[in-house]
């Protein structure tokens, strides 16, 4: 799954309480060439990649009259990865651990990235984190 296809864009869903930012990036959407709009989640050691069934609308948090927000908005550090072409995918996994995931890792060949969960929130990372421990590694999907 993605092996080979090449990235087209990249967005997030944030969220937000009475106009307060609380988390940068709950989601990661990325458009390939293939198979479409995909979300990434990490959540409780679990990482989740599921095909979007649409294209998620971007959304101004200025547009939301709401106590509770989640607007989806462009992933501007990400656009230098457009056009590049995924290579292999990788999970950052605490060893013995099941349900020990903590990250994703794209590699492009000469470049990457990671999407690290960091409190329940994802952070973006140029290349491979080197803040990990020596209990965890790298498993190719």
């Amino acid at each position: 799954m993605l092996k080979n296809e090449t990235f087209n864009n990249f967005r997030c869903r944030s969220f937000f309480i009475e106009k307060e930012l609380i988390c940068q990036i709950l989601v990661l959407f990325f458009k390939t060439s293939s198979s479409g709009w995909m979300s990434l989640t990490i959540d409780e050691g679990v990482s989740k990649l599921s095909r979007e069934p649409c294209e998620p609308s971007l959304l101004d948090i200025k547009k939301i009259d709401d106590e509770f927000a989640y607007p989806v908005q462009d992933v501007k550090d990400l656009t230098c990865y457009i056009g590049k072409k995924i290579l292999n995918t990788y999970e950052y996994r605490i060893n013995k651990i099941e349900e020990g995931c903590i990250g994703v890792y794209f590699d492009c060949g000469d470049c990457g990235f990671s999407v690290l969960e960091v409190d329940g929130c994802l952070s973006i990372i140029h290349g491979v984190s080197d803040d990990l421990q020596n209990d965890i590694s790298l498993i190719k999907l």
